[in-house]
């Protein structure tokens, strides 16, 4: 028979979440608006050159730096939507968890008032005398 269990680290889950939103909130967007500001200017190289090549040069290096830039910014939404699914991936998994413990809990309990029932009404039937085959408790 296949195993059916799964077995989720939601303490390991809970630090992933906490280091990517992280990063995510604290890390990247500094990076990001340090970025910007870097390249706020546009392209700057050959200013005063009329070359075509250069011309081409500069609109493909301004077309791959705003691509950039807003890789990096949907880079920073995509680690900041991770950590938050990571997060309420880990606190689902643990309310299950306890919501289990609490149902093993019950059962235990209510297996044990079984016992304890079925060895008072063993008690009222064969008194001090149990049968061969059952010990006394």
């Amino acid at each position: 028979m296949a195993d059916t269990l799964i077995h989720v680290d939601t303490d390991g889950l809970m630090e992933f979440a906490g280091a990517v939103g992280f990063y995510a909130t604290e890390v990247d967007p500094a990076d990001v608006s340090r970025s910007r500001q870097q390249f706020a200017a546009g392209v700057t190289f050959g200013v005063k050159n009329a070359s075509g090549a250069v011309h081409v040069a500069k609109e493909n290096y301004a077309r791959a730096l705003t691509t950039s830039l807003q890789n990096l910014t949907e880079f920073v939404e995509a680690a900041r939507i991770l950590a938050e699914a990571a997060e309420k991936a880990a606190a689902d998994f643990k309310n299950v968890d306890n919501r289990s413990a609490a149902t093993i809990a019950v059962l235990n309990q209510r297996l044990s008032e079984s016992a304890q029932a079925s060895m008072f009404r063993r008690g009222l039937y064969y008194g001090p005398y149990l049968p061969q085959d059952q010990e006394s408790t």
